[in-house]
């Protein structure tokens, strides 16, 4: 690399040339790369011995300018030896003379590109690694990491070593996944010089899978049961609003704002979709983990217990979390707030997470857990099970030669739904829950609320 002073050869409305830094190199690959860059210096061409690039005395302002060029000089010999060590790249090279923040750290680069370029859950997940990384290796919190550092096989290894002692194997496996992510954007985007490579020796074994975790219907009867407050109770029918709603996470529930209602009005020239213009309610959902993939969407057909349970959950958060603006105005969404605020949603479904683990030893994801297993013990066919939860094909076969929008398999689908709802009891578990719900309502909602599970009582009989 090269880095000289010229002239930009156009002059200001005053005669004066503006001093540019001229940087070339030439890559291992051959290719040429050149870059002008301003040092925002002024003069009258005249005024400058370009032999040695000083001031001459015939300028009134020779003091002045011969320090901003001493100090030019001085930038271009740190640019050309950070670079020769391999500690910045061309790119970086160029940033450093124009005066732009300087990447040499993994904190800046977080703090910068990377939060201006990815989401708020992918910058807070970089960031929380980071300071997982400082954390196992007792870098204190303010001292900036360098790539160098970010990059060490060493530093890697004794990561790896000392967070195996506190966190899971999937964990760290996990932190070295983010780290590699980080890593290789800097490369893609020019600021480190080598392409990061996770060797094979840090990543880590995974753990025993654990027994995996789902309840009976029985086990939520005696979960209602046991709730004896407020908190507990809406616990419960979030966890039975997952479970009715296919399994869905809580992010999910988050996101139903953002879902389409429908109900006779498909597309009528369309025979799958027309399929669905039965006097019935629908939501169609894309669920928020797989949103950016290439799963379908889930059409979900719904009865009157999830408007429902929707509406009583919606008046008890409305005690519960009285002002705070969080509930949606959709009859059939809960929540109106923005995902990205992970500090609202944190504090919201923290506090019901452990009222109910509390009540039933388990949390809100073993709701979708559940569901595919009621599934699987009704034998439903794997695309049938892959299409309510809303995976993606599976298999080659499945991916390339299954045709999932025709009408027969659409009807299966809303069958099978039909029938894991009710080898659950759904319908008698929510109305045994309503009755626990309407306890902790203002007098005037539970008036309107008796009457109306009167009704649903009274069409079961």
């Amino acid at each position: 690399m090269t880095i000289t002073l010229r002239f930009m050869n156009k002059l200001d409305r005053y005669g004066r040339n503006t001093i540019r830094y001229d940087i070339s190199h030439t890559d291992f690959q051959g290719v040429k790369l050149r870059k002008a860059v301003s040092t925002g210096i002024k003069v009258l061409s005249k005024d400058i011995d370009v032999r040695n690039w000083r001031v001459k005395t015939s300028s009134i302002n020779q003091k002045e300018l011969n320090v901003a060029l001493e100090n030019c000089k001085e930038k271009v010999s740190i640019a050309l030896t950070k670079f020769e060590t391999k500690q910045s790249t061309f790119q970086q090279v160029v940033s450093y003379l124009k005066g732009d923040v300087d990447y040499g750290s993994v904190d800046k680069y977080i703090e910068t590109v990377i939060q201006d370029s990815k989401s708020v859950q992918t910058y807070n997940d970089y960031r929380s690694t980071l300071k997982a990384f400082k954390k196992h290796l007792s870098i204190p919190p303010k001292q900036e990491v360098s790539f160098q550092e970010y990059s060490s096989y060493e530093l890697l290894d004794k990561f790896k070593r000392k967070a195996s002692e506190s966190i899971a194997n999937t964990t760290i496996n996990s932190y070295f996944a983010k780290i590699r992510a980080v890593l290789n954007d800097a490369y893609e985007k020019g600021y480190i010089h080598d392409k990061f490579e996770l060797k094979r020796g840090l990543r880590l074994p995974p753990r025993p899978s654990k027994k995996i975790e789902t309840i009976t219907s029985e086990e939520f009867e005696k979960a209602i049961e046991k709730a004896n407050d407020i908190y507990e109770v809406q616990a419960l029918a979030l966890y039975l609003l997952m479970f009715g709603l296919r399994g869905m996470y809580n992010s999910d529930i988050v996101a139903l704002k953002d879902a389409e209602y429908k109900c006779n009005d498909f597309d009528k020239k369309n025979p799958y979709l027309n399929l669905f213009n039965d006097g019935n309610k629908y939501i169609i959902h894309r669920r928020v983990k797989t949103k950016n993939r290439s799963n379908d969407d889930l059409v979900i057909r719904i009865d009157d217990n999830i408007p429902f349970l929707i509406n009583m959950l919606k008046k008890l958060f409305k005690i519960t979390h009285k002002g705070e603006n969080i509930l949606s105005n959709n009859k059939l969404a809960l929540f109106d707030y923005d995902l990205n605020d992970l500090k609202t949603h944190k504090r919201i479904w923290g506090r019901y997470q452990k009222k109910l683990i509390k009540l039933l030893d388990y949390n809100f994801k073993t709701a979708r857990k559940t569901y595919n297993t009621y599934a699987t013990e009704l034998e439903v066919s794997n695309t049938v099970r892959n299409i309510l939860l809303g995976h993606s094909p599976q298999s080659v076969n499945e991916k390339h030669y299954i045709n999932r929008r025709t009408i027969k398999i659409s009807e299966k689908v809303q069958q099978a739904h039909t029938e894991i709802l009710e080898d659950f009891e759904f319908e008698r578990l929510s109305q045994q829950l309503y009755l626990y719900m309407i306890n902790f309502l203002t007098d005037k909602d539970r008036v309107k609320a008796e009457k109306i599970l009167k009704q649903e009582i009274s069409k079961l009989k």
